[in-house]
């Protein structure tokens, strides 16, 4: 999933260069979310151990 994501993304940079700066933010954000999920999946088992 994240692969085709990447790709599409890689896609429109090519497209437009202009854009570029949108679709970086954008990935970075979806970056964020994706670790921050994982930080809460995380400390949720840990809490769930103890």
């Amino acid at each position: 999933m994240a692969i085709v994501v990447e790709t599409e993304l890689r896609r429109h940079n090519a497209r437009r260069a202009g854009s570029s700066v949108m679709s970086q933010l954008r990935h970075a954000a979806g970056i964020c979310t994706i670790v921050s999920s994982f930080t809460f999946l995380f400390a949720l088992v840990i809490g769930l151990i103890r």
